[in-house]
């Protein structure tokens, strides 16, 4: 579509009430410009993220003059959370209808799945700003998003098992939500959306593998309660201890290879760590040189800008991890359960290991920009390949095909909580919960839980 296109459309989406003496009820006026400008935010976050919309875009696509929003809105992170609450609301409209449809509470559960495939093939945009949006909005957002979440897991609770919430230590509800998020997510950035209908029932069936009751051994500790989007203390790895000292100035012998490297690793964990710590706002290219003792020439010798270190720095992290995982997931390939176990327990001892990098890769990401997001999908699909083999093992269980993909979202929510919750070193012990969680579709739950509990010390 050309540029000139693209405007006549928006000016048919955005196309303001009469102006003048129309006489319109100025609240009807008011309501249709909170709208407009609702609608943009959602459609601006879609193309480029939430840190990039600026409120003088906001308005021009809106069609409304900037103190037209100063009068509606005190700020855009007031507007974000007016679009995500609408969306939220509509959502659950949409989907509780669907599920307090007469039936037996299978046939509901799908009915309530393909509502919500079916609103995300609709409204692309209102649901990339649920599943992904939220991200990178600040404290206020993060907050909103998270009791979004806690209420989602009360309902599921309450129609799987009749009650209102599960013990903290069982994971299974927020891990079934993040798997379905993540397919989700992936199809509405790949420009997929209208795939999700057709997969409802395929998500539905990989959901319905995890029994009501987890089983006895596999309680994951608690989490810390602190305030979503706080900064966190990313005490420097061993490894990372070893990168941060300068090296000799002057002429040097040391081959030039050598010399990039350890910059490089310097930055990267430098930027990791102001992130973990401040927050993505506080990433300077200043405080990255100062904190990685390089002069700033040398940062732009590697890096053009503080997004790209942030990316580096990224792909880093995400690399160590995947790398890290497969070596132990090697080392027992011929047993593909035990495989699994081990990959499990190297990934999160690494993500221990690494808090600013554990930070970066599993929550910062969504406070970047969508390049992040491709980052971070690619990573969590290199993770799903190893799930792969589960498929061969018994040709008489019926594995839904999207298990792998799902488990590798609802592994990465699980490592998310923990982590953003201020509890990194509380995630070993949820591993033989995580493991269990991978392998149930494959194994069913007696099997998976004897696997996760035989490697559980």
């Amino acid at each position: 579509m050309s540029s000139r296109a693209d405007a006549e459309e928006d000016e048919q989406r955005y196309r303001p009430l009469p102006t003048g003496t129309h006489g319109l009820d100025p609240e009807l006026v008011k309501r249709d410009q909170r709208e407009r400008l609702q609608q943009a935010m959602i459609e601006l976050i879609a193309a480029k993220g939430y840190p990039a919309v600026r409120i003088v875009d906001l308005a021009k696509l809106a069609h409304v003059s900037q103190p037209t929003f100063y009068s509606l809105f005190a700020d855009k992170e007031d507007l974000f959370m007016s679009a995500y609450e609408q969306a939220a609301r509509r959502t659950a409209r949409t989907v509780m209808a669907a599920y307090d449809q007469d039936g037996p509470h299978g046939q509901r559960v799908v009915n309530a799945m393909r509502a919500w495939a079916e609103l995300a093939a609709a409204e692309p945009e209102a649901a990339s700003l649920l599943v992904l949006g939220a991200f990178g909005a600040g404290a206020r957002a993060l907050e909103r998003r998270t009791a979004v979440l806690e209420e989602l897991e009360g309902a599921i609770h309450v129609s799987r098992d009749g009650t209102p919430a599960s013990a903290p230590s069982d994971l299974t509800v927020k891990a079934i939500i993040g798997g379905i998020r993540e397919v989700t997510a992936a199809r509405l950035r790949e420009g997929r959306a209208g795939e999700l209908p057709a997969m409802s029932e395929e998500l539905t069936a990989w959901a319905a593998c995890y029994p009501r009751r987890l089983p006895p051994g596999l309680e994951a500790p608690p989490v810390a309660r602190r305030r979503p989007g706080a900064g966190v203390s990313a005490e420097p790895s061993e490894r990372a201890r070893r990168a941060e000292g300068r090296l000799p100035s002057g002429r040097s012998d040391l081959p030039r290879q050598f010399i990039v490297k350890s910059q490089r690793e310097r930055i990267v964990d430098a930027t990791a760590a102001i992130v973990a710590e401040k927050g993505l706002s506080a990433l300077t290219i200043p405080a990255i040189a100062r904190r990685a003792n390089v002069s700033h020439q040398t940062f732009y010798d590697i890096y053009s800008s503080k997004h790209d270190a942030f990316l580096g720095a990224q792909k880093v992290g995400m690399h160590q991890a995947l790398q890290i995982t497969a070596a132990a997931y090697g080392e027992r390939a011929e047993d593909w359960p035990r495989a699994v176990v081990a990959g499990a327990r190297a990934l999160i001892e690494f993500l221990v290991s690494e808090p600013a990098h554990a930070h970066l890769s599993l929550v910062d990401t969504f406070a970047s920009c969508p390049q992040a997001l491709e980052i971070r999908g690619a990573t969590i699909q290199g993770f799903a390949a190893y799930l792969m083999p589960g498929y061969e093992l018994d040709g008489k269980r019926r594995v839904p095909a999207i298990a792998a993909e799902a488990i590798a979202g609802g592994a990465w929510q699980i490592m998310h909580h923990y982590v953003q919750s201020g509890s990194l070193a509380e995630l070993r012990g949820a591993v033989p919960q995580m493991t269990y969680f991978a392998l149930t579709p494959f194994l069913g739950p007696e099997r998976a839980a004897a696997y996760a509990l035989s490697d559980s010390t």
